[in-house]
């Protein structure tokens, strides 16, 4: 029997003024609840009842304990409320990192459409291409594209497809002219990063496309913010993922060539901690990330 249920057991005979009384409130044998109340007094090493035949009196050590004792389970029940409501209410923060390859996207629209309906909710967003640990770094959830590793400690939910595309500014095409493919761009020039993965699915692509590394690059840059602020700067044609470049697409600012060229596609993902017990703002912000960007 713990510690705590001895306060309470003390507390109720105090209130009740009767072992009896006490253990039928408490649904215990009388002798059960005398145990307890010897195994207290031998803890403390202080008498706490005078016992007789006809009656149970409190000592003075008992009446200086008795208001201590109550505070103490009364702390524990307001700890317990507290944290309750905590993880029952829609506030606080949640921290996601996601790639730099998504600080365009819709998702940075979507985390403002959560915070219109939860107004007391703020996020903590990092952007790293690292696979960040999210134990390790106490992160809530992580955007994550392409494959992902077996891991028995992580959740990850499916949402859309993703797929690079080859774009431009039209004042770029009308100028440079559009390309027919990637081994004959004629006049126009593409934009790459600086380091592209050896080993990733789009240097396999263009090696796939006898794409010329030396002759069809302009510039190069070390970040996909920079790839974005080239192209927008009639610089050149660049890949960047369909739902980064969306907008523009649309409103004509950049236009798509190469399209039938079936660029690589690429899943994302929202990971999360596996764990039985979630609070009730990382089940909405699941739900709303999962309604505003899985397909149909």
């Amino acid at each position: 029997m713990s510690k705590l249920d001895q306060y309470q057991t003390f507390i109720t005979v105090v209130e009740q003024g009767s072992i009896t009384k006490a253990a039928a409130l408490l649904n215990l044998s009388v002798p059960a609840l005398s145990k307890q109340l010897v195994q207290l007094e031998e803890s403390l090493q202080v008498q706490l009842f005078h016992r007789s035949h006809k009656r149970l009196d409190i000592t003075e050590s008992g009446k200086q304990f008795y208001p201590k004792c109550k505070e103490i389970l009364s702390s524990i029940d307001h700890a317990e409320e507290t944290l309750l409501s905590e993880q029952e209410s829609i506030s606080g923060t949640i921290s996601i990192t996601l790639s730099k390859a998504l600080c365009r996207s819709k998702i940075i629209d979507i985390l403002s459409s959560f915070t219109s309906k939860h107004p007391r909710i703020k996020f903590d967003v990092q952007f790293s291409d690292e696979l960040i640990d999210l134990y390790d770094k106490d992160i809530d959830f992580a955007f994550r594209l392409g494959r992902l590793n077996d891991s028995s400690t992580m959740v990850a939910m499916p949402l859309i497809e993703t797929q690079l595309v080859a774009c431009a500014t039209p004042a770029y095409i009308q100028n440079a002219g559009k390309p027919k493919s990637f081994s004959s761009p004629g006049n126009a020039k593409f934009i790459l990063m600086s380091s592209l993965n050896p080993t990733g699915e789009l240097k396999a692509f263009l090696n796939k496309e006898k794409f010329d590394f030396e002759q069809a690059v302009s510039h190069t840059t070390n970040d996909v913010e920079g790839v974005y602020q080239l192209i927008n700067g009639n610089m050149g044609i660049g890949m960047l993922l369909d739902i980064s470049v969306q907008k523009e697409l649309d409103e004509g600012r950049f236009i798509s060539v190469l399209s039938d060229c079936n660029l690589p596609r690429k899943r994302l993902y929202l990971l999360s901690k596996k764990t039985q017990w979630q609070t009730k703002k990382h089940k909405a912000f699941k739900e709303h990330i999962n309604l505003m960007l899985s397909e149909p």
